[in-house]
């Protein structure tokens, strides 16, 4: 599924390189002056997840692909963006695609690296962009994210963990014959139709039943044949809500 989080702030506050540290890899440019960031840099990060590398220890499948979540650099607002100032408009609307956000509030002193406002004031900053955003019609889940120093950025996977929880998601798992472990994403509370959607259509048109076993149940009987023979492995038809560790085989029928 397509969920994205913005990152967002006033220009020069670490904002692009947050986004290459949540990469691993440079992408974003970083430069010391406003508004280097025009068009939104948009990168799929995965999702920390010691389970599914348990999962893939214990299969030893050819691919193992962890879910992701999609953030977007967006450039640095400005008081007054909602009126048009500094590409306010263009970026506001930037913002309005995402389903949540990251605030970034500069509280490092640099003088290599200049203030827009002139003067560090995280309180004054992290106001006028709750202003921009209220002003904007913009009322979204936020985190903020405080730069004090680049060893705020040495370690994200907090914030991504932070960020898939913002976000209201869960994460359900499938073992394709041994050849591929997967992670997905799902919001909470869906079905088991929809979780084989998300999947493959087929398997939602074709939809059948669904054998669930929670994975921490999988990892200590070691394999889906002694599941089975234990009894863990449960039936749960369309409407079943998918509970967050759950690992699903779809039955279906084209």
């Amino acid at each position: 599924m397509s969920v994205s989080v913005g990152i967002v702030g006033l220009p020069n506050v670490g904002k692009s390189t947050l986004f290459n540290s949540l990469l691993k890899r440079q992408i974003a440019d970083v430069a010391n002056y406003p508004f280097t960031t025009i068009k939104p840099h948009t990168g799929v990060v995965e999702v920390p997840d010691e389970k599914l590398d348990k999962l893939s220890e214990l299969i030893n499948p050819k691919k193992c692909i962890p879910a992701s979540v999609t953030f977007v650099d967006i450039a640095g607002l400005v008081k007054n963006a909602h009126k048009g100032e500094g590409l306010g408009n263009e970026f506001l609307g930037q913002i309005r695609n995402v389903d949540a956000i990251v605030h970034v509030i500069r509280e490092f002193e640099d003088k290599n690296v200049a203030h827009v406002m002139g003067e560090i004031d995280p309180k004054r900053d992290k106001e006028i962009i709750e202003i921009e955003l209220e002003l904007g019609g913009i009322n979204k889940p936020t985190i903020e994210w405080t730069n004090s120093s680049k060893k705020d950025f040495e370690n994200v996977d907090e914030l991504i963990a932070k960020a898939y929880k913002l976000l209201d998601l869960i994460t359900f798992y499938t073992v394709k014959g041994g050849k591929e472990v997967r992670a997905w994403s799902i919001k909470k509370g869906k079905s088991a139709l929809e979780a084989a959607e998300v999947v493959h259509t087929d398997f939602a048109k074709g939809f059948i039943k669904a054998e669930i076993i929670n994975i921490d149940e999988l990892l200590k009987l070691k394999s889906w044949k002694e599941a089975k023979a234990a009894g863990k492995v449960r039936l749960e038809g369309k409407d079943y809500a998918v509970q967050n560790g759950d690992v699903i085989e779809f039955k279906y029928s084209l």
